[in-house]
This record gives structure tokens, sequence and C-alpha cells, in this order.
């Protein structure tokens, strides 16, 4: 037996008491306590990805701050290229200090940057070839010990490219990130070197403020600034340089913990092949314990819950079960016939309701027996009336048999006497008849079906002779094609009483039939036509057999035939207009198979 099997049988072998428990426990107590595993999982899930976004967000905003100033450094220092007033001072031998004092105090350029771009912006320092120059805050006299400076050497092998560093500035006294760059007149003499030094505070002090252990690395090598002094660097940069993306969020193991949250973004100045990378380092335990905290906080109330509706559950069962037992001595007396039950099991609910019904139950069995017998009889007369009618369709059916026997008479006859006209005409409507006699259930070749129409037609043409003409086209390969049997002559002899007897001349109707994805039949007549009300009447009846006008049950029947055997997507279509004519299209499957 399989497991589903034993659980459906010991569910099935509880008391009604023990069940209500058991569906308590099994709907209320295990969902809940799915539900709190799948919200505690989900809830950390959440965290997590809130916490690479936070901390992802916290990086790009720092990011962006010195995208920004790098951006404002690389603009200043273009727009002090090819500035005569710097190339003055550069190549001008000053006599005295007071013509040096004049120039400087003309020259005002960058006291006006650092003014306006003084959160981006530290200093801005001009290194001169110029031994006649004094050494102030803007202008310095390019020495011994600068020149022999990395960065300075760096500057100059660029040859105009800006060149980004990570330098002491002296005017600050603090290690700041420096753009540098050697300067040329319009005839590319060098002029000297300019150095823009950046806000401590857009790159330190967002580091330092952060409250997630935070990093700023120069190309994955050398940590420049830390907001914590515990961690080894070493193994946080061997993972760095293992990140190829410019930005990364993602699990690592990191000195010794499970599993860490590392988020970096890299910045990347214009014009440099060196990066500085931004990280965070968040250990996961921190962010599990959040969502930890989150589901105690829901598992309490939970608890009460459960505690009191398992109390409820217990009064409310009893007293249940209680009532259920009653109601079940009682339909067990009346059961074993003895239908002296109580009137009444008190309450308003559905077992009263059952009980009632069960009063009601037993009152009714003797008018049922009593019915019984009524029934027989009743049945009785309907298979009497049943054989009567299937005495008069036998009936019907020996006198079509005996109609097709006089017309093979009358067609002997007229060769006899030579009556070619009427032979004809006994010989098509013996044919006819003889369908009539023979129809089935089976599909009929359509090449069949359009030639007892043609019979028809004749007959009605020797009845009217020029008064109406007809014509059978055909469209495609009919020759393989089956239909339902007589299923266009109700159409033709419709066309006949109800649109083209009433002309004295000049009527016309056309049979149609057109082979495409299906099976187009159309019949059109020039007769009198239909006015919309009666037209909308013929629409309505061919889904109302009941309602139909007597004249139009052939329609109807053809109609309902090919939606019983093909679907709805199948039938008969009718578009008429007063004095215009009639057109009727019958839609079918393309079939070429005896079975329907």
């Amino acid at each position: 037996m399989s497991l589903f099997a034993r659980i459906k049988t010991f569910i099935g072998n509880l008391r009604l008491r023990e069940r209500m428990l058991f569906i308590y426990i099994a709907g209320g107590i295990l969902p809940i306590l799915l539900l709190d595993i799948y919200t505690y999982q989900n809830t950390r899930s959440v965290l997590i990805q809130k916490a690479k976004e936070s901390e992802m967000d916290g990086l790009n905003m720092i990011a962006d701050s010195m995208s920004e100033s790098m951006s404002v450094i690389s603009d200043i220092s273009k727009q002090m290229y090819f500035d005569e007033k710097i190339e003055h001072i550069a190549f001008h031998q000053y006599e005295n200090y007071s013509e040096i004092l004049a120039d400087y105090r003309d020259y005002d350029t960058i006291s006006d940057y650092l003014k306006y771009y003084y959160h981006e912006i530290s200093s801005i320092t001009l290194y001169l070839n110029n031994d006649t120059i004094s050494n102030n805050e803007y202008f310095v006299h390019v020495d011994q010990e600068i020149a022999e400076k990395p960065w300075y050497q760096n500057t100059l092998e660029l040859n105009g490219k800006p060149y980004w560093s990570y330098s002491y500035d002296s005017l600050k006294r603090k290690d700041s990130l420096r753009m540098s760059r050697l300067l040329y007149t319009k005839n590319m003499q060098p002029v000297g070197v300019l150095a823009i030094n950046m806000q401590y505070k857009r790159t330190e002090l967002p580091v330092q403020e952060r409250t997630q252990d935070t990093y700023l690395v120069y190309n994955d090598t050398v940590v420049l600034h830390r907001n914590e002094y515990e961690r080894d660097t070493d193994e946080m940069i061997l993972l760095l340089k293992q990140i190829k993306n410019d930005t990364y969020s993602g699990k690592v193991r990191f000195q010794g913990e499970d599993t860490c949250l590392l988020s970096t973004v890299r910045v990347k100045p214009d014009y440099s092949d060196d990066y500085y990378t931004l990280v965070s380092v968040c250990p996961y335990e921190e962010i599990a314990g959040s969502a930890a905290r989150s589901a105690l906080g829901s598992l309490v109330p939970q608890l009460v819950c459960v505690v009191s509706g398992l109390g409820i559950i217990l009064v409310f069962s009893n007293q249940f079960s209680t009532r259920v037992n009653t109601f079940r001595l009682q339909m067990h007396k009346a059961a074993t016939g003895d239908f002296d039950i109580t009137e009444d099991i008190g309450g308003e609910d559905e077992i009263s309701d059952l009980y009632r019904d069960l009063k009601v139950m037993i009152d009714s069995i003797q008018e049922l027996m009593n019915n019984v017998i009524k029934e027989r009889v009743q049945k009785e007369q309907v298979n009497a009336r049943q054989k009567e009618v299937e005495f008069k369709m036998l009936a019907s059916q020996i006198n079509p048999h005996f109609l097709y026997n006089t017309l093979e008479t009358i067609r002997m006859q007229a060769r006899i006497h030579n009556q070619p006209d009427i032979e004809e005409l006994a010989k098509m409507l013996a044919k006819i008849m003889r369908r009539n006699i023979q129809v089935s259930n089976t599909l009929q070749p359509l090449k069949s079906e359009l030639k007892l129409v043609e019979y028809y037609l004749k007959i009605q043409d020797y009845r009217f002779h020029d008064r109406i003409h007809y014509r059978i086209e055909t469209e495609g390969d009919i020759e393989p094609l089956k239909v339902m049997p007589l299923l266009i002559q109700p159409f033709v002899e419709n066309a006949f009483v109800h649109g083209l007897e009433a002309k004295e001349s000049g009527g016309e109707i056309v049979i149609r039939v057109e082979v495409r994805s299906h099976l187009w039949i159309t019949v059109t007549d020039n007769g009198c036509g239909m006015s919309m009300e009666k037209l909308d009447e013929v629409r309505r009846g061919l889904n109302d057999f009941e309602n139909l006008d007597r004249t139009h049950i052939g329609i109807c029947n053809v109609n309902q035939r090919i939606k019983l055997q093909y679907g709805e997507d199948y039938g008969v279509e009718f578009e008429s207009k007063t004095g215009a004519g009639t057109k009727v299209c019958i839609k079918l499957p393309v079939l070429t198979s005896e079975i329907m």
C-alpha cells in the first residue's frame, strides 16, 4: 500500500472529533510553521538584497562624488592651458620681490577657482623652473627635491597628459588625490607642472563616516583609506584582483568568517590607466541576525493564536461530535424500520436542518411507496404508446416503397406508349424516392447529392418551363468529397416554394460548390426574398427548433445535423432582401472518409 493510501485510510478511520483536531493541526499549525520558515527565508533574502543595494548605493554616492571632483579638476586644468599670465610668470626674469608680488597679485585665477570649487579642490599649485620667483601657496620653484619626486617625474613623462596620484598635500598636511599635468605654450614650449589636489572629504571623510567596514584601494594594490584597522587587507587585495568588473556585489569567504557580503565600485579618472576601488565588507551573520529578530518578533503572537485556536477547537469539536452522535443514533433507528424518532434535537445549525430533513424524508416514504405503483402503470402505458409509434413508423416506410413501385409501373407504361417525357419524369422522381427510402447516416458522395438535386431541378423545369432557369457550378476537385445525405435538396425546395413560384418569368436558381480550406455550398435565387423581420425569425429558428415555422423545419433540421456532427463552427447562414432574392451558405469540413 502506498504512503498516500495509508494516510487516506488513517484519516478515514478517525472519529469526527479526532479528525477535526487532525485537520486543525495539519491545516492550521503546519501551514503556519511552513509559512514562518518561508517568511524567514524570504525576509533573509530581502534583507540581503537590500543590504546589497544599500552598500552599492553608498559606494556609488562616494564614487559619484569622486568622479564629479575629478571632472572639475580636469576641466580646470584644461582652462589653465595656454594661460598667458602663467607663461609670463614662468619665463620672466624678476629683479626684485616687489615685481614678483605685483604679478602674483595680478594673477587671481587660482584664488577664484579655489573659492568657487572649495567643495572639490583643496589646493592648486604651479611648479615652475624659474629661479627668480619666490615660493608661495600657488607658485613653487622646482628644486632638486621636487624634481626627484615620483609623481613629478611621471607627470613629465606623460608630456601634457593628466597624471593622477595619491600624494601628500604640504599645504593641507593631508594625503589627498592629486592630478598633475605639464603645461605648454602654443609653441609647445614647456611652462611648468600644474598640480590640483582634491578635498579629502571627497575621499577620506566619506570612508571614515560609513558604518560598514569600508576601504579605498589604489589599483587593487595599496589601501589609501579605511575606517577599521583590525582586518588584514592582504586577503582583500587578493580578492579584488580576481574581480574584473567595475562593480561587484556578492558572497565571499573572508578571514575566517563564514560568508561576507563584498561590494566594490571602481572609479577611473579620464586619460588615466590607474583606478581607485571603493570596497565594503559586511558579515552575513549581521544580516541573518536581523531576519531572525524579525521572525522571533512575529512568533510569540502566532503561538498565542495557535494555543487559543486549539482551545476553541477542543470545545467546539466536543459539542459538535455530541450532536452528530445523537443524529447518528436517530438515523440508525430509522434505518432499522423504527420511525418513532425524537421530534427535535435542538439548535438552528446544519445538523438541525439535516434532522428536520430526516423527519420529512421518513414522512415521505409512505407516499413514495404509493407513487411506485403509479409509476409502474405509467411505464406500461408509455411502452404501449412506444410500440404504437414504432408500428406507425413501419407503415410510413411501407408507403414510400409502394409509391416507388407505382412510379416504376408508370415509367414502363410511358415507354410502351412512346411518352419519353413522362418516362423521364417518372425515372427521376423514382431515383429521388429511392434515395429518400435508402437514406442513412452514412456519408454520400457530393457528386451524387448534386445529381439528386439536378433530378429535382429537371422535374421543376418540366413544371415551370422557361419561367425558371437553374445552374450548378463547381470550383475545385469535388470527386472524392463526401457530405451528409439530403443536405442540399431542402434549400432548393425552399427556394422554389418561398421564392420562385410567384415569379412569372426570369426566375433563376444557382447552386455553387467551392472547395477551399472548408467546403462552401451556396444556393442563390432571385425570388421574392424576405423582409428583415422574416429573415430574423428564420435565423433565430435555425437554433430554436420548437418555435420555428413548420414550413422551415427542413432547413432547421439540416442546420442541427451539421452542428451536431461537426461542431458550432459549421452550419447554415441566410442572406435575403425583399424583392432581390435569398442566398443560403452551407459551411462544411472537407471530408473524403466514409466515417461520419
